[in-house]
């Protein structure tokens, strides 16, 4: 049963995440990643004010991690903050009004596969405590997430045009 539920927990930062990498994707789409738009928009690609969220989990699952209802105050936590933090994106000023094309379908295949590392980890090891910090940090890097993900798509269809015309 615990177990259904660590996986249940799991949906309300699917959702966060998916709606983070939706706006990642359009503004990288949009602008030319340099210093001087890193700089400008250092507030937009990282969201200090989840750090807050993110340190009463970790203070919580460090600190007490001896206590007896520890794991329910784990996943109630880490569902909260998820979900606050997904309605809290419908308020964003940063968010991007743009589209998601035909062709960026690639570039979210290879989001959901980077996206599955964490949840391996869980299947393989049974730590939902750090597959929650994973994915925290998945959640905060989700710029950086995506800009990989866009470059590895890029890399993939040079190869592919590189083969077809060979």
């Amino acid at each position: 049963m615990t177990k259904i539920i660590v996986y249940l927990t799991f949906i309300p930062w699917l959702l966060y995440f998916s709606s983070l990498c939706n706006n990642a994707i359009k503004d990288l789409k949009e602008n030319k990643v340099t210093k001087k738009w890193i700089k400008e928009n250092i507030f937009k690609i990282f969201h200090f004010e989840n750090i807050i969220l993110f340190a009463i989990f970790i203070y919580f699952s460090a600190y007490y991690h001896n206590a007896d209802q520890i794991w329910l105050v784990d996943v109630l936590l880490f569902s909260a903050i998820n979900l606050y933090l997904f309605f809290n994106r419908y308020y964003d000023k940063n968010r991007n009004k743009g589209k998601i094309g035909t062709n960026d379908i690639s570039t979210i295949l290879i989001l959901l596969l980077i996206t599955l590392i964490p949840f391996i980890y869980y299947v393989s090891k049974r730590n939902h405590v750090v597959t929650y910090y994973i994915l925290f940090a998945y959640s905060f890097f989700n710029y950086i997430i995506s800009y990989i993900a866009i470059n590895i798509n890029k890399a993939i269809i040079k190869l592919i045009k590189k083969n077809n015309e060979k």
